[in-house]
């Protein structure tokens, strides 16, 4: 079934000469006949023309930016036609939020500025939703009747589609706004040059900053250990994963039982001579990961080794083998995802005092993994990890996709992540706007993603829903979350947990709160109204059942360590 965020992919990705249009028409024919839920023109450009992760980050970017600019245009006629908004007022705010390629609705701006009644704003909103998805029934009709041949031409005339060409101003206004928006714009510039030329000429430039030494705050980046190669035999050749299958002894731990296998390593259940604890050992053997995935294992492995706090796991020991294998330890842990307590909720979200403990132990692991100077990017309730046991303690995990706070963006890009497949890596529910729009991303960007596993704790529901992968990134560039209300009417919310979560789930990173610290705060200074409001729920709920005491990992331990397991082979849990 063809979207119309299909069609608009077929066109960028002909625009910018990633596809031919044949190929593009030829999959959207194929998508056109597949059923609901099929692969969609991305994934599929993706087998046909061998589209790079860059590209389909750019493709999806630039989708969801053109959905956002056609939405606005369509909430801009209506607001033209019942608000009695002056023109120049809107033109200037327009201006504005065109000088930052779109990182807030119009609706938004003119709400803040007290020109509009959210009431009335939401109203216009929905208007412009139902227009819209009329439009792109037309849209995927005219399409049909054509053959899909319009792909062929350009989403903007004479560009190579640049985030600031995505303008409503020159796409979708008639010429009179666009002379207002212009107007704004030239005294903008006006303004600007006159600030440059009364500052005094011979003011001495800003040095420029010294370029630092590799690694956080002048430190050098944490080396892998480099253990002393054994003697290899002279007949033997590259390892393979039957080889790996077979190991007793990787580095200084000998190897109890293999606990879970996948295309690139191995998950075994280790123990060091002379230590009494397990441990878990992942490998990675080099000859069968990509430059990518070892990159980001080496990556992962020296940035968690940065961070010592009870809610972040420990890396024990890492290295690398003369047979190319390299390996990560860490603790032995019996326990499950927060993923799995919420869906064990039956979609009712999580009692608020166990709400409580979780949250705390993330943000506070997460502030740990802040201090210095990490920012996770992955955040999800996947990469919670609750141990078993009635004391419900939290391990943060997975900071495979984890960057230092201010380095330059490496060659991957520094905002969601896809597959060899378009797919995008992870969950597309969770990620921040920056991460979408590869803006530069900080400590803010996790709270993003913490706030959406919070309001997702407290009410079993997302903040934003879609049913599609492409949907998930329009949604989180432009559209404003729900509300606690919203999602559970039934219920009662504290007004200052509503305003916790609309800060955390801001669109852009000077709105939400600077730290995890300042979340926390306001989540335990919410959380005795919370108690008190929904105690008359609680009182008639059914028992919690108790947690499991966890298991002694052992030999042929390793069905207690299953969460671990799949965890640490990134397979669902």
């Amino acid at each position: 079934m063809v979207r119309t965020d299909d069609v608009m992919a077929g066109k960028v990705t002909v625009q910018l000469g990633l596809c031919t249009a044949d190929a593009a028409r030829a999959a959207l024919r194929e998508l056109d006949a597949a059923p609901e839920g099929a692969p969609d023109l991305v994934n599929r450009l993706t087998a046909r023309c061998g589209l790079s992760t860059q590209a389909i980050e750019t493709i999806r970017h630039r989708v969801a930016l053109y959905a956002h600019v056609r939405l606005e245009a369509i909430y801009l006629r209506l607001l033209e036609r019942e608000a009695s908004i002056g023109r120049e007022a809107v033109a200037e705010l327009l201006a504005r939020l065109e000088a930052t390629a779109h990182r807030r609705r119009l609706g938004d701006a003119l709400v803040r500025a007290g020109r509009l009644q959210q009431e009335a704003d939401r109203a216009l909103l929905e208007k412009a939703k139902a227009a819209m998805v009329s439009e792109d029934a037309r849209i995927i009709a005219r399409y049909r009747d054509e053959d899909w041949a319009g792909v062929q031409k350009p989403l903007i005339k004479g560009s190579r589609l640049d985030p600031h060409d995505f303008r409503i101003s020159t796409l979708f206004r008639s010429k009179e706004t666009r002379a207002l928006v212009d107007k704004v714009d030239l005294e903008a510039l006006r303004r600007e040059a006159l600030a440059r030329s009364e500052r005094r000429p011979d003011a001495a430039a800003p040095p420029e900053a010294a370029p630092r030494a590799a690694g956080a705050g002048g430190h050098a980046p944490l080396p892998l250990p480099t253990p002393v190669p054994a003697p290899a035999a002279a007949d033997a050749g590259p390892m393979t994963m039957a080889d790996v299958k077979t190991m007793r002894r990787i580095g200084d731990y000998d190897v109890v039982e293999v606990l879970g296998v996948g295309g690139m390593g191995a998950v075994f259940l280790g123990q060091k001579e002379g230590v009494a604890e397990y441990s878990a050992i992942k490998v990675m053997l080099g000859s069968a990961a990509g430059e990518t995935e070892l990159g980001r294992f080496k990556r992962e492995i020296e940035l968690m080794r940065r961070v010592h706090h009870p809610n972040v796991i420990s890396v024990l020991d890492a290295g690398e083998t003369p047979g190319g294998l390299i390996y990560m330890v860490v603790p032995a842990l019996a326990g499950k995802e927060l993923r799995n307590l919420i869906d064990q909720a039956g979609g009712e979200g999580l009692p608020p005092h166990v709400v409580d403990r979780v949250f705390e132990q993330i943000c506070a692991g997460l502030g740990a993994a802040h201090d210095q100077r990490i920012i996770h990017r992955d955040l999800k309730p996947e990469n919670a990890f609750v141990l078993a046991g009635a004391e419900r303690v939290v391990r943060l995990m997975d900071f495979g996709l984890a960057k230092l706070e201010d380095d330059a963006p490496d060659q991957e890009g520094q905002g969601f992540r896809t597959m060899g497949g378009g797919e995008v890596v992870g969950s597309p529910m969770y990620i921040a706007p920056e991460s979408v729009s590869n803006d530069p991303v900080d400590r803010r960007t996790d709270i993003y993603s913490l706030g959406v596993m919070l309001f997702e704790m407290l009410t079993g529901k997302l903040p934003l829903e879609s049913e599609t992968t492409q949907g998930f990134l329009g949604q989180h560039l432009i559209c404003p979350p729900a509300t606690l209300a919203e999602a559970r009417p039934e219920r009662t919310w504290p007004p200052e947990l509503e305003d916790l979560l609309a800060r955390m789930l801001a669109k852009t990173r000077e709105e939400r709160p600077a730290t995890c610290a300042e979340a926390l705060a306001a989540w335990k200074a919410a959380l005795p109204a919370l108690l008190a409001a929904q105690g008359a729920r609680l009182a008639t709920a059914p028992p919690e059942p108790p947690p499991a005491a966890p298991p002694a990992p052992g030999p042929q331990g390793g069905r207690g360590l299953k969460g671990l397991i799949h965890k640490l082979l990134g397979r669902p849990g």
